[in-house]
C-alpha cells in the first residue's frame, strides 16, 4: 500500500516498546501501578487482535467511556492498530448528552468503566457490543463482553490490516462553548504532526515526567505531552478523573517527582491565593506549567512566575480541532509578553481576518490557523466542515490581535463579542481592565439585550467580590471609552458555569444575567 511506510499512531508507541533501553522503562503511572513501554505495547496489540475479532474493520467507530487508567491508553492505541476511530466520551456526561456523541459518531463498540456506569444506564440506545473494565453493571440485553478476554482473545502482533495514514484515527466532540458538540476527526498523519511539533517546540526529553491532570476524553488529555512522552520515552502519571483540586494536583506533583503539567487558568487562580502550595512547589521538581482553555490575564502569569523563580509558567493557544498547541509564548518571552498567547508554533501559521474580510499578519478580527496537524473535519457534517476551512484557512471561532512580532493576544470568541450601537466591545478587553486593576480573579463581562443599544455589556461579579461593584465602574471609567463601558455590575452566589475542562460558559452566564435585569429595577 501506498505511504505503508509511514508512521502510524501506534507507531508512536511501537517504536519506543521495541527500542531496548525504552522498553523497560515506566510509560504510565495510574492508580499506583507503573507500566512499561513493553508491557503497553503487548497489550495494546493482543486488545487491537481481540477487537477485530469482535468485527472492528477500518473505520469502525469504538467509544470509551472510561475515567483516567491504563486500559484506556492500552485502548488507544489498539483501536488505532486495528484501524478503527476511537470516539473518547466524558465520563462525567450524562446519559442524553453521551448518547448524542454515541449516535452522531455511530459508535458500533463501547468500553467502558465503573465511573461510565451511570451515562451507559441512561442511554437511549446501546452499541452494538459493551467491553467492561471492571465491575460494572451493564443494562439488560447488552452484548457484553470483558477488557480482559477480549485482551486474552488476541495475539500480540501487529495486525495485517490496511492503514492510510490519512485515514481517520480518533474524533473528538468539542466542548460547545458556543453551541452543540461537533466531531472533530483527526487522521493518524495529523495526529503524529501535532505530537512531533511537541517534541520539538516544548523540548520534551525521555527523562520528563509529565502530570495529566485532564481527562483523557479530552484532546488535552492524551494530546498535551502525553504523546510526545510517548515518543521520546518518558513518564506519564495519571491523576483520577473528577478528583483533580489544586491540594491533590501538588501533592501529585511532589510525590511522583513531576516536571511538567497542565493547570486551567481556574486551578492558577486557585494556586496563586494559596501561599503553602506555593511553598511547596518552590522545593519540587516542577519546572514548566503549561497553562490554555481561556486567554489568561497578565497579571496572574507574572505574579505566578515571581513566585515559582525555578519554574516557568506559559501560555498556549490551540483548539480541538488542532493544533493542540498551535501557539506557545516560550518561558524567555512569558514576562515581557504576559497575557498573550505567544507565538505560532513551528508546524501552525496564523492569521487573523478583519471586520472588513482582509485576511492578514498583523491586527485584530477573527484567528485564521492553517497546519498539517489540523483535523480532516467534523464527522458527517459537510457544511460545517467547509465553512470552517474557507480561504484556504481554518476558522477559529476565537478573536485575537497579531503584533508586528507575531504574539498573539486572544480576545474571545467572536460569538461573545457585544455590538452596542454598531460598536464591536470584545468582553475580554473590559475583564482585562477590572483584574489588572483590582485584582479580582473572577469576573465575566456578558451582552444584554438594550432596547436603545442593541445590546450592552455588563459585569458579572462572584458574591465573594460584591464589595468590589462600585470600584469595578470607576475604573471602568476611568480606563475605559465610553460605549465600552458596562452599564452595570451583578452579583452572583453561584460559581461561573463551566465546561468539564473548565472553560467559562458565557452562553449559560449570557441569559442567566438577562434574566437578573429584566427581573430587576434597581441595579446592584
Amino acid at each position: 500500500m501506498q505511504g505503508a511506510s509511514k508512521y502510524r499512531l501506534f507507531d508512536t508507541l511501537d517504536r519506543t516498546g521495541r527500542t531496548h533501553r525504552a522498553a523497560s522503562t515506566v510509560a504510565i503511572t495510574a492508580g499506583g501501578r507503573d507500566q512499561s513501554f513493553a508491557e503497553l505495547r503487548d497489550r495494546a496489540l493482543r486488545l487491537a487482535n481481540g477487537l477485530i475479532g469482535l468485527g472492528v474493520r477500518p473505520g469502525s467507530r469504538v467509544g470509551v467511556l472510561m475515567s483516567n487508567r491504563h486500559e484506556w491508553t492500552e485502548a488507544l492505541f489498539a483501536v488505532a492498530a486495528s484501524g478503527g476511530v476511537c470516539v473518547p466520551i466524558n465520563v462525567l456526561l450524562r446519559g442524553l448528552e453521551a448518547g448524542y456523541i454515541i449516535d452522531d459518531s455511530d459508535v458500533e463498540i463501547l468500553i467502558v468503566d465503573e465511573r461510565g456506569e451511570q451515562p451507559l444506564a441512561e442511554l437511549p440506545r446501546l452499541p452494538s457490543t459493551i467491553i467492561t473494565v471492571g465491575d460494572v453493571v451493564v443494562p439488560v440485553g447488552a452484548n457484553v463482553r470483558t477488557f480482559e478476554s477480549v485482551i486474552e482473545s488476541g495475539a500480540a502482533v501487529y495486525p495485517s490490516v490496511q492503514i492510510g495514514v490519512e485515514d481517520a484515527v480518533m474524533t473528538y466532540y468539542t466542548s460547545g462553548t458556543t453551541g452543540r458538540s461537533k466531531g472533530a476527526t483527526h487522521s493518524h498523519q495529523g495526529i503524529n504532526w501535532n505530537t512531533m511539533s511537541q517534541v520539538h517546540d516544548l523540548s520534551v526529553r525521555s527523562n520528563d515526567r509529565y502530570l495529566v491532570v485532564p481527562s483523557l476524553s479530552w484532546a488535552a488529555g492524551f494530546h498535551d505531552v502525553t504523546m510526545a512522552l510517548m515518543w521520546n520515552g518518558g513518564t506519564n502519571v495519571l491523576m483520577p478523573t473528577g478528583a483533580a483540586t489544586i491540594e491533590t494536583i501538588i501533592d501529585q506533583v511532589v510525590e511522583n517527582r513531576i516536571t511538567h503539567t497542565l493547570l486551567v487558568p481556574v486551578l492558577l487562580r486557585e494556586l496563586a491565593a494559596n501561599p503553602s502550595l506555593l511553598a511547596r512547589l518552590r522545593d519540587s521538581e516542577l519546572r514548566w506549567v503549561l497553562t490554555g482553555a481561556e486567554p489568561v490575564p497578565a497579571t496572574l502569569t507574572n505574579e505566578l512566575n515571581a513566585e515559582l523563580p525555578a519554574c516557568d509558567v506559559v501560555q498556549g493557544y490551540g483548539m480541538s480541532e488542532f493544533p493542540l498547541i498551535a501557539s506557545l509564548l516560550r518561558p524567555e518571552e512569558a514576562v515581557e509578553h504576559a497575557g498573550k498567547a505567544g507565538r505560532p508554533t513551528s508546524i501552525t501559521s496564523i492569521m487573523v481576518q478583519t471586520s472588513d474580510g482582509q485576511i492578514t499578519d498583523v491586527g485584530e478580527g477573527e484567528i485564521l490557523t492553517r497546519s498539517p496537524a489540523a483535523m480532516l473535519g467534523y464527522h458527517g457534517m459537510a457544511e460545517a466542515t467547509e465553512e470552517a476551512f474557507r480561504d484556504g484557512w481554518f476558522h477559529t471561532g476565537d478573536t485575537g490581535r497579531l503584533d508586528e512580532e507575531g504574539f498573539l493576544a486572544v480576545t474571545g470568541r467572536q460569538k461573545d463579542m457585544i455590538i452596542s450601537g454598531g460598536m464591536n466591545i470584545y468582553p475580554r478587553e473590559i475583564e482585562d481592565v477590572i483584574i489588572a486593576q483590582l485584582g479580582i480573579r473572577d469576573v465575566a463581562v456578558v451582552g444584554v439585550q438594550d432596547d436603545r443599544w442593541g445590546e450592552v455589556p455588563v459585569v458579572v461579579l462572584l458574591e465573594s467580590a460584591a464589595g468590589s461593584a462600585n470600584d469595578v465602574m470607576r475604573v471602568c471609567e476611568e480606563q475605559l471609552s465610553s460605549y465600552k463601558r458596562p452599564k452595570r455590575v451583578i452579583v452572583r452566589a453561584e460559581p461561573f458555569p463551566r465546561t468539564p475542562n473548565g472553560k467559562l460558559l458565557k452562553r449559560e452566564l449570557g441569559p442567566w444575567a438577562q434574566e437578573q435585569i429584566t427581573g430587576s429595577a434597581e441595579p446592584q
